[in-house]
């Protein structure tokens, strides 16, 4: 079948609209509802389809069997100036997400950075989407977040951290915006689903079945666990951030429960925000003219006859570029975008209905 003859292309913001209004309806706040969509379209803008809106119908099922909060509010349980800890009060992770930030936000404009440590919070989609809000309030934003079980140790066979991604955010322009923004497995458990249900292999490094062996089956590896990225190295980062989360009274990986387990069970995870200024050795422009000459330098670095190297976040910023403003539409999100549709009695985003998806994504 020629996969062009079926592509589906539709305006990112109709999709984003259509998500606000589908999470109202099962339950949301019209603010906690804003927030959750536009996190969900900030991750396909970037082409990091494993967190965008192929999540609406998993946060859809949570709210409505209780385990995301529609009726909560997150609020500051601790509040020792530069560091607060909120207790997100099972809320959608976005919600909580926001508010934390912009709490950093605060703080770190009074007294040079901002701590906030959050509990009893859900899934938040990417880290770096709260990174760029710290960002665009002038500021260095760190984020990090722990999740339920799905990574093993090196040398062990069963999940045991969850995928606890970083983000680390740089207060330049946003459309040239460093920014890194990774997991501490080797992929996003987001990845093994898509190839699951593209009926694809995955390579072997990302995974292990059940029993603890390598797997190239991503539902074998499913069943098993995730590796940790650069083995050690990203095993330990994930056991840093469970202790830096953990402070707030959030639970720690394998306590946390599962994403896709009982809806009706909130999460209680843990998210890390710090925001920091950056003029308190040299003037802001001067930091910011020093970070972009270090992306210069980069840049320079490839071979002739090699691509251009690229700093991090330059892949996912040329995504926002190249899409202008749309997202395709695979047969997994269509159908996923079906199933959300007839739970909520919504009619399909416009531009979908009776529409084609291609096969992939």
């Amino acid at each position: 079948m020629n996969a062009a003859a079926q592509d589906v292309q539709i305006p990112l913001r109709a999709v984003q609209d259509w998500a606000e209004e589908v999470l109202r309806r099962v339950g949301l706040s019209p603010s906690d509802a804003e927030a959750t969509a536009t996190s969900l379209a900030f991750a396909d803008a970037r082409g990091v389809h494993t967190h965008g809106f192929m999540r609406l119908e998993t946060y859809v099922q949570r709210v409505r069997a209780g385990g995301i909060n529609g009726a909560g509010k997150a609020s500051i349980a601790e509040d020792l100036g530069a560091l607060a800890i909120v207790d997100a009060e099972h809320v959608a992770g976005a919600s909580s997400g926001i508010f934390a930030a912009d709490l950093a936000i605060a703080r770190a404009r009074e007294y040079g950075v901002g701590c906030v440590i959050v509990r009893n919070s859900n899934h938040f989609g990417v880290a770096a989407f709260y990174g760029n809000r710290i960002a665009d309030a002038g500021l260095l934003g760190i984020v990090a977040c722990n999740t339920d079980k799905v990574m093993c140790a090196p040398s062990g066979g069963h999940a045991v951290l969850g995928t606890n991604p970083l983000a680390v955010v740089v207060p330049l322009p946003a459309d040239t915006r460093p920014q890194l923004d990774m997991a501490t497995t080797q992929v996003s458990q987001g990845r093994l689903i898509i190839a699951a249900h593209r009926g694809e292999t995955i390579p072997t490094g990302w995974a292990v079945d059940a029993d603890g062996e390598p797997t190239t089956s991503p539902a074998a590896g499913l069943k098993g666990a995730l590796l940790p990225m650069g083995g050690p190295k990203g095993f330990g980062l994930s056991f840093a951030i469970d202790t830096i989360v953990a402070i707030s009274g959030a639970l720690t990986s394998p306590e946390v429960a599962a994403l896709y387990g009982d809806p009706s069970e909130p999460q209680r995870l843990g998210q890390f925000f710090l925001a920091i200024r950056t003029d308190a050795a040299m003037p802001a422009e001067a930091y910011r003219a020093r970070i972009g000459a270090l992306v210069e330098s980069i840049h320079a670095s490839g071979s002739k006859a090699g691509r251009m190297p690229m700093a991090p976040g330059e892949p996912e910023l040329a995504q926002v570029r190249d899409n202008h403003g749309r997202i395709v539409v695979s047969d997994m999100l269509m159908q996923s975008f079906s199933d959300v549709a007839a739970i909520t009695g919504m009619a399909l985003p416009a531009g979908l209905a009776g529409a084609t998806p291609i096969a992939t994504q």
